[in-house]
């Protein structure tokens, strides 16, 4: 980019240059012409050889005219060309988010009837970056001009296609009936879902699409795409291949905006709060608690995590909503001693390399020690290999934290994180709880998996457990941890501090008084 823009300035130099001097000669022929004029009525020898100078001069006097306004011209095709490439993703070579929209805002487009209805298609690939983790930068790239490709074949030139985001791509089409558009929509679904050949195997990469109905000329080309963009995300909240844009889909975001703003309020205002759920061993006892957050907003009720963890890592709060829930955490740690106390960490702090400074930090300014405490992760933590991550959990481990694989056997590729990152226990997902008792191989899944966390020297905690029936199959079956509604619901603070001072014959009881 840079030389590109060094070129630019120098033949931008060069014209400029070019120009005073073809214009400093034109000026000088003029000069010339009338001073030989004024010279020939004085002398009247002079005048008979005048018009054949005078012709001579008008002719120099053209050609550099000529030549000074090709210099021009050149100039700004020049200009209109680097503009252009500018507007390029560098990848697809489709129109970049920019020139996209430059193009959605234009008078006519590609032939279409001015006032004419037009689709506005947002189609995400939803597991391109999975593929890029996976695979690498070039294959990713190759899958992404592919995919892309097969979008311009399957359009044509009546179309706008380009490349909005990352793994986004966008269409502007002119618009049919909605039906047929669902129909185009399937159709691209299928195209999109045909596997592409890597040089390690064929990989597929489903897609979404959002499609918003518009007319030439667009008031606002960027709403129209963030119009899309709602509807793309409404298709892939629903499960649904395709999804078309409403005006509730406006006051959804809308709403959603609001309770952003009042989320970074209750974040600063320290009105979040911190529950904890009872871990027992195999005696009953308790042995920990996992801290779980919980928003108590003033006028919508309780709001679940589910609804504001998400939405806080997609405005980047992500880093200080995990300070929040650790510092509180260890606040509260210091009048249990011996309870350890479990705390979710996001992929988000574990790949800030500024997570084990402020971890440092909070140790310090509260007072508190690392083994006394288990930091809980999840698969897509661990996803990408990144370097950082694992620096980060090798230095908290050897600070006294213990690590925790969360939801283990949910993903695809559990057993292998097993020896390639520092684990010290796993949880098993619920959904290999739930069965128990009812489906006769769910107790030889949770027995293959306690025979290996012994293999490898690893604690087990079962996650989920509602019954006595499924508790009893855990035990049988070496799983000696449980953790659930059987067990506990989260606590407040100070109910985990009754609960761990009640005596044997009332821990029931203190149990049953959750949050």
């Amino acid at each position: 980019m840079k030389k590109s823009a060094d070129a630019l300035q120098i033949r931008t130099w060069a014209g400029q240059t070019m120009d005073a001097l073809s214009l400093a000669a034109l000026v000088t022929l003029i000069c010339l012409v009338s001073l030989l004029v004024v010279r020939a009525w004085a002398d009247p020898a002079m005048a008979e050889s005048l018009p054949a100078i005078e012709a001579g001069l008008i002719v120099s006097s053209i050609l550099l005219l000529r030549q000074w306004t090709k210099a021009r011209s050149a100039e700004r095709a020049g200009r209109a060309s680097t503009a252009y490439r500018q507007q390029l993703d560098s990848v697809t070579q489709l129109l970049n988010a920019e020139g996209f929209a430059e193009a959605l805002g234009r008078p006519a487009c590609d032939g279409a009837a001015a006032d004419s209805e037009m689709a506005l298609l947002c189609i995400s690939l939803d597991r391109l970056r999975d593929i890029y983790d996976r695979l690498g930068e070039a294959c990713g790239d190759e899958v992404l001009r592919e995919l892309s490709g097969r979008l311009v074949t399957a359009f044509g030139d009546d179309s706008v296609v380009g490349r909005i985001g990352e793994d986004m791509l966008a269409v502007f089409h002119p618009a049919s009936s909605g039906i047929k558009l669902a129909l185009v929509g399937s159709q691209i679904n299928m195209l999109m879902d045909m596997p592409v050949a890597t040089p390690v195997g064929d990989v597929v990469v489903p897609s979404t699409i959002g499609v918003n109905f518009v007319r030439r000329p667009l008031g606002s080309p960027r709403d129209a795409m963030r119009q899309a963009r709602l509807a793309n995300a409404a298709a892939r909240s629903a499960g649904s291949p395709v999804a078309f844009f409403d005006s509730s889909l406006d006051h959804a975001q809308r709403l959603q905006l609001d309770l952003e703003v009042e989320f970074r309020q209750a974040l600063q205002a320290g009105e979040l709060r911190m529950v904890y759920q009872p871990q027992i061993d195999e005696t009953g006892a308790t042995i920990g608690v996992e801290a779980l957050m919980r928003w108590p907003h003033p006028t919508r009720g309780h709001i679940s995590p589910g609804v504001f963890v998400p939405m806080a890592e997609a405005a980047g709060l992500g880093e200080a909503l995990g300070r929040y829930a650790m510092e509180q955490s260890f606040i509260d740690s210091r009048v249990w001693p011996g309870l350890k106390i479990a705390i979710n960490v996001s992929p988000i702090q574990l790949r800030s390399p500024i997570f084990l400074t402020t971890v440092n930090a909070l140790l310090a300014q509260h007072g508190v020690k690392p083994s006394g405490f288990e930091l809980e992760i999840t698969e897509g933590s661990l996803l990408q290999s990144d370097p950082v991550v694992l620096d980060n959990l090798e230095q908290l481990r050897r600070l006294g934290f213990q690590i925790a694989l969360d939801d283990f056997g949910t993903g695809y590729s559990s057993l292998s994180y097993l020896n390639r990152f520092p684990i010290d226990k796993i949880k098993i997902d619920r959904a290999f709880v739930t069965p128990l008792g009812e489906r006769s191989d769910a107790a030889s899944i949770i027995r293959a998996i306690s025979d290996m966390s012994n293999a490898i020297g690893v604690k087990l905690l079962a996650e989920g457990v509602e019954t006595q029936p499924q508790l009893d199959i855990l035990r049988a079956e070496g799983c000696n941890q449980a953790q659930g509604y059987l067990i506990g619901r989260p606590m407040q603070p100070g109910q985990i501090t009754d609960l761990i001072n009640a005596p044997p014959s009332d821990i029931h009881s203190a149990r049953s008084h959750a949050a």
